[in-house]
């Protein structure tokens, strides 16, 4: 059996984007503008696009306010793990089971975080990155692009969808795209339906299929990779998901530790994910439990709990998509 788990959320609270953009002055918000803006291309099935490309869009502004592959390295240090991560890893390999991770994230955070918990990085897919290749793009005239942009950008309100769909449209896809630094935007990020293709590979490779894989995940990135295994008789788990994972999901699991996800993965050894079914509904009576079968209307009653734990844990990062 194959456990694989998303990065952020499942493993480490932190989005590592989110604490690197926090480098630059305003970086949150600009940050929190961006997220909203890859939310909305996700959302319109923008052609090309796919859901955490965010990781691409805040490239520009982190290049330009001089940004380098060790300050990635050095945010990734102060990430904590989420709490039972190490114990939940140790008892799957003790199990027998084998683990992975498919990320978003930049791939010196995932291998930082992976290394951490024990996960070999050769079953670690997250997204290639290197800002020392860039360097000679940021030129001037590429600065004198940017900056006032990142200032209008900021003045937008963050719940102004329309204003600020039409404020990114034009300065990523009218003005950047005529620079050098514009060649940021074809960078691939491990994300969307990426993440499926990652995760069909990684079984392949084992030899397994995907009726004996799991997949954990819990926001709007994963939303492809659970609805492969939902489709696939496989098992998706959202752990502290928002509403864009929970639909996609068969079990969601809220709780402030990974090892509450250990009964759920002996069960699917047992019997699938009809044994899961089984333990959520017999787990359903207790008020603690943690545990609920998402069916096609069911996954809406498990917003507000899952909602509440996230907040717990992932802080500020709760409300990124």
């Amino acid at each position: 059996m194959l456990i694989v788990f998303d990065l952020e959320g499942p493993l480490t609270p932190t989005d590592h984007a989110y604490e690197v953009c926090a480098l630059l002055p305003e970086g949150r918000r600009l940050f929190e503008r961006l997220s909203r803006y890859d939310d909305l291309l996700t959302l319109e099935g923008r052609e090309n696009y796919q859901a955490g490309d965010t990781l691409k869009l805040i490239l520009p502004f982190l290049l330009v306010h001089g940004v380098t592959d060790d300050d990635l390295v050095k945010v990734s240090q102060k990430s904590p793990l989420t709490p039972g991560a190490k114990e939940c890893v140790a008892d799957i390999y003790q199990r027998g089971w084998m683990t992975g991770v498919i990320s978003t994230a930049y791939q010196p955070h995932a291998f930082a975080i992976g290394d951490r918990l024990g996960i070999y990085r050769d079953m670690i897919v997250a997204t290639s990155i290197s800002f020392s290749q860039w360097e000679s793009l940021v030129t001037e005239d590429a600065e004198a692009l940017v900056l006032p942009w990142e200032e209008r950008i900021l003045r937008c309100r963050a719940d102004d969808d329309e204003e600020l769909k039409r404020l990114l449209d034009e300065f990523f896809w009218v003005h950047l795209i005529r620079y050098p630094l514009g060649v940021v935007l074809e960078t691939p990020i491990m994300g969307g339906k990426r993440k499926t293709e990652a995760l069909s590979q990684m079984a392949h490779r084992l030899g397994l299929p995907l009726s004996q894989c799991v997949f954990i995940g819990d926001s709007i990135t994963d939303c492809h990779a659970l609805n492969l295994l939902r489709q696939s008789n496989g098992l998706p788990i959202v752990f502290n998901g928002n509403e864009y994972a929970l639909p996609y999901g068969k079990v969601g699991v809220a709780s402030d530790n990974l090892t509450a996800v250990l009964p759920i993965l002996s069960a699917f050894e047992r019997g699938g994910w009809q044994e899961v079914q089984k333990l959520v509904e017999a787990e359903s009576g207790r008020p603690d439990s943690p545990y609920q079968w998402l069916g096609d209307e069911d996954w809406s009653k498990a917003v507000a709990v899952h909602r509440q734990f996230r907040s717990l844990l992932r802080g500020l990062a709760a409300s990124l998509g």
